[in-house]
């Protein structure tokens, strides 16, 4: 017996969607047009960056193009076949493909200072995160001496005024 887990499906929608557009984009296409795919990716958080993997098989570099814009990162690319081979095709499935994906940036993270690599046919952008400050101790005045007051794990300094 196998158990339904409905996160599973709803997690998977996105792509089977896609696969149902491209093959419907196929069937109707004359071949002149490029159906785009869904892009699927790793992303991972470390301490001092998060880091975003996508497999990109078959595209050159300058086919792909990385843009980061107003707290989106959208990533596009566009391989296009560049000769036409001698002879007719019995059968054609490796056409025109681009794809097109975009993510919504956190809060914390340096815009300007994103890089992507691209090797192995697997796109890496690196996404800089921004340091926490660091806490800082706060005095509170108060009317009979200083005191030191545990307060949510750290250590808050009151000093007492005298008036």
């Amino acid at each position: 017996m196998i158990n339904w887990d409905p996160w599973r499906d709803l997690f998977g929608l996105p792509r089977e969607v896609s696969t149902w557009l491209n093959e419907q984009t196929n069937a109707i296409s004359s071949g002149e047009s490029a159906p785009s795919v869904y892009l699927p990716l790793d992303i991972r958080q470390t301490d001092k960056e998060f880091v975003l993997e996508a497999s990109v098989a078959g595209f050159e570099p300058k086919e792909i193009q990385v843009v980061a814009e107003q707290g989106v990162l959208t990533i596009r690319g566009e391989h296009k076949s560049e000769s036409q081979p001698e002879g007719r095709y019995l059968r054609r499935e490796r056409r025109q493909v681009s794809f097109f994906r975009q993510i919504s940036l956190p809060q914390d993270v340096h815009e300007d200072d994103i890089r992507a690599s691209f090797e192995n046919g697997v796109l890496t952008v690196r996404i800089p995160r921004v340091e926490a400050p660091a806490p800082r101790r706060v005095n509170i005045e108060v009317n009979s001496g200083t005191q030191t007051i545990e307060a949510g794990g750290k250590a808050v300094e009151v000093q007492e005024v005298k008036s």
